[in-house]
C-alpha cells in the first residue's frame, strides 16, 4: 500500500488562565493508499483542515511515545 508521510505545524495565540501564550505543535501526518492523493497540490505553509484519527508512531523505543494522524480527510484552505 503506498504511503506518504508529511509533516502539519500548528501556530496559534491561546489564553492560559487569562494570559496570552504563544502555542506551537508539529505532528506527523501518515496518508496511506489513495489518500496520498490528497497531498498532491498542496504547498509547503499552505493551510488545511485536516481529519483522522491518532495513532503510535512506533511501537519501540521513543516512536511508542509519539503520535501521528491518520489522514482521513484533507482540505486545502487557501
Amino acid at each position: 500500500m503506498p504511503r506518504q508521510r508529511l509533516w502539519l505545524e500548528h501556530r496559534s495565540r491561546q489564553l492560559e488562565d487569562g494570559h496570552p501564550r504563544e502555542v506551537q505543535a508539529r505532528i506527523g501526518l501518515v496518508l496511506a493508499g489513495g489518500k496520498t492523493a490528497l497531498a498532491k497540490h498542496l504547498k509547503e505553509g499552505q493551510r488545511v483542515r485536516v481529519g483522522g484519527f491518532l495513532s503510535r508512531a512506533g511501537y519501540k523505543g521513543e516512536a511508542r511515545d509519539r503520535l501521528q494522524l491518520i489522514v482521513e480527510t484533507l482540505e486545502p484552505l487557501d
